[in-house]
C-alpha cells in the first residue's frame, strides 16, 4: 500500500451543504453522510465511504427534496438517519424532522486524487429514500439526538424553545412522545444541544447559557450563566471522562468544562478567529479534539491534560536499547496539533470516522467534504 501520509482526499457536491454524520452503527467502513441545502434545486443526500488502502471516496446518492440543516445517523442501523430540514407549507416555512431509511445502496466510485477540484459528486441518478415517520409536533425542529447507547429506546428533538424526548417504537416505525422541556420565548431559541453518553442527561445551549437536564427526573442537572460571551453554537460531551463537556461559539472561543463545578471554565482555546460551528472529541482518544468554522478552517487540537488518557504519560518514557542508548520519547502535550486549511467556505461541520479513530471528515458551505487522517507524529505519541 502506498504512503499516503499528509494527503487529503476531497469529495465535492454539486449543492451547498451544511450538516454531516458519521456512520457511527458501521464500525466496519469510514461511513459519513452529507445533506445539501439548495433553495432552487432538488436537494441530495451523499453516502461517502472513504476507503484508505484505495485513497478514494465512494459514494451513493439519495433524494431528499428539500434543504438538510441537520443530519444524525442511527447509531444501532446503518441504514436509518434523521434529517431536519424547511418545509412549505402553504407559503409558511416550518422546521420539520423525519426518519429516513436507504434502500439498495450501491456504491458508484470515482477515482481520488490531491487535488481539491478532482472528485466531484456522480452524476448518475439518485435514489429514492423511505420514509418512516415524520417526528410529530411544532414546526420549529431545528436538531435531533439519538441515544448513545447500545438498546436504542429514545431520541430527542430540539426545538425553537422546548425540548421533547421520545420513545421509539417497534422496528423504528414509530415514536411516543415521553417528556417535554419548556424553555422562556421571552428570550433567544434554543441552539444546539448534546447527549451525556454517562448518565441519562441532555445539555443544552440557549443564547449565551448552557443547561443540563435529567430526562428521568426532568430536573435540571447544572447552569452555566454566560459560559459564552456570545452564541453558544456547539456542544460535545467527553465520551471517555464523565462530567466533562466542551462549547465553543460566536467568540471564537472553545472551552472545556466539568459540570460538577461550573464557576469557571477548566481549559480555554482560542486559535479560531470568527464563529466556530462545530466540534468533536475523538471517540477512541479523547485527547483529540476538532473545531471548525467561519474562518474556513479547521483545527486538530492535543487536550491530553484534561482528557482519559493523562494518567497513561509520563514527563518521559525512556526506552534502553541493548547497547545502553537512553531513547526519550516525549509525552503527548496540550496545543494545536494541526490546522487544516483545504476549505474556501465555512466549515460547518466535522466528524470523526466510527471505524478508524485517525480518520475525520469536515464540510464547507460550498459542498467540499474533506477526509484528513491525524498526523502520524502525533497517532505514534499516543499509541507507544
Amino acid at each position: 500500500m502506498a504512503d499516503n501520509e499528509g494527503r487529503t482526499c476531497v469529495y465535492g457536491l454539486r449543492h451547498q451543504a451544511r450538516c454531516l454524520t458519521a456512520v457511527v452503527a458501521d464500525s466496519d467502513h469510514n461511513k459519513f453522510l452529507v445533506g445539501s441545502q439548495s433553495l432552487k434545486r432538488e436537494n441530495e443526500v451523499h453516502l461517502l465511504d472513504f476507503r484508505e488502502d484505495e485513497f478514494e471516496i465512494t459514494s451513493s446518492v439519495f433524494q431528499h427534496s428539500e434543504e438538510v440543516w441537520d443530519i444524525a445517523s442511527c447509531p444501532m442501523q446503518d441504514d436509518l438517519f434523521f434529517t431536519c430540514y424547511k418545509k412549505f407549507n402553504s407559503n409558511v416555512i416550518q422546521s420539520k424532522a423525519s426518519l429516513w431509511r436507504m434502500n439498495n445502496i450501491e456504491a458508484i466510485s470515482e477515482d481520488s486524487e490531491t487535488n481539491p477540484q478532482s472528485q466531484r459528486a456522480p452524476v448518475a441518478p439518485s435514489s429514492p429514500l423511505e420514509t418512516i415517520f415524520e417526528v410529530d409536533g411544532d414546526a420549529s425542529i431545528k436538531k435531533v439526538l439519538w441515544e448513545p447507547k447500545k438498546v436504542l429506546t429514545n431520541f430527542a428533538s430540539i426545538h425553537d424553545h422546548a425540548l421533547n424526548v421520545w420513545a421509539l417504537g417497534d422496528q423504528f416505525t414509530t415514536a411516543k412522545l415521553l417528556n417535554t422541556f419548556e424553555f422562556s420565548s421571552s428570550t433567544g431559541p434554543l441552539t444546539t444541544g448534546a447527549w451525556n453518553p454517562h448518565q441519562p442527561e441532555i445539555a443544552i445551549g440557549k443564547e449565551r447559557s448552557i443547561s443540563g437536564w435529567d430526562i428521568k427526573s426532568q430536573s435540571q442537572t447544572f447552569n452555566i450563566n454566560g459560559a459564552h460571551s456570545i452564541l453558544v453554537r456547539a456542544l460535545d460531551f467527553n465520551p471517555n471522562k464523565p462530567n466533562h463537556i466542551a462549547s465553543a461559539g460566536d467568540d471564537c472561543k472553545v472551552r472545556f468544562w466539568d459540570i460538577r463545578n461550573t464557576t469557571e471554565s477548566i481549559k480555554e482555546i482560542s486559535d479560531h478567529t470568527h464563529w466556530i460551528w462545530a466540534i468533536a472529541y475523538n471517540r477512541f482518544h479523547d485527547q483529540l479534539f476538532l473545531s471548525s468554522g467561519s474562518d474556513c478552517q479547521v483545527n486538530l487540537q492535543s487536550i491530553v491534560s484534561i482528557s482519559s488518557a493523562m494518567f497513561q504519560y509520563n514527563e518521559y518514557d525512556d526506552n534502553k536499547s541493548e547497547d545502553g542508548y537512553q531513547e526519550t520519547i516525549s509525552r503527548p502535550t496540550d496545543g494545536l496539533v494541526r490546522t487544516y486549511d483545504q476549505h474556501e467556505d465555512s466549515v460547518y461541520s466535522v466528524a470523526w470516522s466510527a471505524h478508524d479513530p485517525w480518520v475525520f471528515c469536515s464540510l464547507s458551505y460550498d459542498g467540499r467534504a474533506v477526509i484528513n487522517r491525524v498526523p502520524r507524529e502525533e497517532k505514534y505519541r499516543i499509541i507507544l
